[in-house]
């Protein structure tokens, strides 16, 4: 997944029915038993983005291993 913010919403709503058109794209055509595991993920996506921007965003160096 890219971490590139260089999109262009003209506001809430435009990002929200992005948002909406990408999770009826990875939908379209899964079977039933599929589509819960989907949603778990993009659910996941949500959740990590969320987290992210409560703390600023991401350092790709601060990975808690030593020297990181």
């Amino acid at each position: 997944m890219s971490d590139d913010f260089d999109w262009d919403f003209a506001d809430a709503d435009d990002a929200k029915a992005e948002i909406s058109a990408a999770v009826t794209y990875l939908l379209h055509g899964a079977a039933d038993s599929d589509r819960g595991d989907i949603v778990r993920e993009i659910i996941e996506i949500v959740n990590e983005a969320a987290r992210e921007s409560k703390s600023g965003g991401s350092d790709p160096f601060e990975d808690e291993l030593p020297g990181g």
